[in-house]
């Protein structure tokens, strides 16, 4: 392994329920940084180690480019003289720490989502329930504190495989995004006094 350096990194602000995390990660393999982000709750703690060039970068596109719905209020970085030697970076479980919680707000629609919403030819055409880290429902299906899926009500509904692997994959818009759901799982749509529980595409079908 190179020369490298490790910084340990809090970011402070609205940084629950905005992407954060798996825009961090994204930063990360973009500048070749291996360690590790997880959510405190008051704030995100990253781990980031790579060279001197590698970590400018990272940090460069940490401040300039976070998520659209975060507010970053703070940045502290300090440098880690001993540290454990990181393989990769990944996202790890959630912890909760004493302090102030930023909270986004339930988030209307995107336009990415609202192109998937009327495509005929896409798995979650007329989902009522369409999200991806950019919108969707957050504090009011928030429970506690993190905010995790299974915090959520949302933690109810077991992924179904496509679903659990947007979750899962960087790649993704859903990566990491705590209410994905589809036609196939999640929450189901019904009127009461009547059989029908399915999509909203059933619904308008048969009015």
């Amino acid at each position: 392994m190179k020369d490298y350096k490790t910084l340990s990194i809090r970011v402070y602000g609205i940084v629950q329920g905005v992407g954060f995390r798996p825009t961090v990660s994204r930063h990360a393999d973009k500048n070749h940084i291996r360690g590790s982000v997880c959510n405190k709750g008051p704030y995100v703690e990253i781990w980031a180690q790579g060279s001197e060039s590698e970590l400018e970068g990272f940090l460069y596109n940490l401040e300039h480019n976070p998520p659209k719905r975060s507010s970053i209020l703070k940045i502290d970085v300090h440098k880690e003289e001993e540290s454990e030697k990181f393989q990769d970076f990944e996202i790890i479980e959630s912890e909760h720490v004493q302090g102030e919680i930023f909270v986004s707000p339930d988030i209307a629609i995107c336009p990415e989502c609202k192109r998937e919403l009327f495509d005929k030819n896409n798995r979650r055409y007329l989902h009522p329930f369409i999200n991806c880290t950019c919108c969707g429902p957050r504090l009011t299906i928030l429970d506690s504190m993190p905010y995790d899926r299974v915090r959520t009500s949302m933690g109810e509904f077991p992924m179904c495989p496509e679903c659990e692997y947007e979750y899962t994959h960087a790649e993704t818009r859903r990566y990491d995004a705590q209410p994905v759901c589809c036609n196939e799982c999640g929450p189901e749509v019904y009127l009461i006094g009547r059989g029908e529980r399915a999509g909203l595409q059933l619904l308008i079908q048969d009015k």
